[in-house]
């Protein structure tokens, strides 16, 4: 795949604005003292600021808004300055991935807390819950899937590649499927939703798309590995 490709697939949206400036400001930082690590802990700081806002200010959602995208920003910095520093390493790359969860769960609490006090009822810790309860399983799943692919390497384990592949409307359908998945997708939706105020309709949507998705792929790779035994 090229590096187009990549990043029409990974960063569908933010390929058209905030790529373009992450490779500027990693291309100018190359040379300098600062570490992917101090982009990362940038990036802590602006969600955790994001949060902050969200729950003691939710008249000023736009600025939430603004430093979420922040965040977003210096996740995607982090990683791109590694690489052009040549100091990528697992530390790293275990580090990032944590940070990220942690803001995607932070961000989500606050926004539960602000969308129930915003509707006066308690629904929008539920659509939490709920979102939280799919995440999990789904990520579990991938997870033992993994697992069970390399104890068996014939069992094909339907991973992107095939999704990936861009003949006929069966691959539409699926690129679509996962769309909401993307994190790039998702930190949009999340942003558009702090700019609108549309809070409970982001929670419910990715609750409910996160448990669509892991009820799918158990039920997808229970019968692949039925019909492996």
């Amino acid at each position: 795949m090229s590096t187009d490709a990549a990043k029409t697939v990974r960063h569908p949206i933010s390929r058209w604005y905030l790529m373009p400036a992450v490779e500027r400001v990693a291309a100018a930082l190359a040379r300098s003292s600062v570490r992917p690590g101090h982009l990362t802990a940038c990036g802590l700081i602006s969600a955790t600021a994001a949060a902050g806002v969200i729950l003691l200010y939710p008249q000023s959602m736009p600025l939430a808004a603004v430093l979420a995208l922040a965040a977003w920003f210096f996740d995607r910095a982090d990683g791109r300055l590694a690489r052009l520093q040549n100091t990528e390493s697992a530390w790293g790359a275990w580090l990032d991935a944590n940070v990220d969860e942690l803001v995607d769960l932070g961000l989500h609490v606050a926004v539960a807390a602000a969308a129930s006090r915003q509707i006066g009822s308690d629904w929008p810790w539920l659509l939490l819950v709920g979102f939280l309860f799919g995440k999990y399983l789904l990520m579990h799943g991938l997870a033992t899937e993994r697992e069970s692919t390399h104890a068996n390497p014939d069992v094909s384990c339907g991973c992107a590649h095939q999704i990936a592949d861009p003949s006929g409307p069966p691959s539409f359908v699926r690129r679509l499927y996962h769309l909401p998945g993307n994190t790039d997708v998702r930190v949009h939706l999340l942003i558009v939703a702090m700019l609108t105020g549309w809070l409970v309709v982001e929670l419910a949507f990715v609750a409910a798309y996160y448990n669509l998705r892991w009820f799918v792929r158990y039920v997808l790779v229970a019968r692949r590995l039925r019909g492996a035994a």
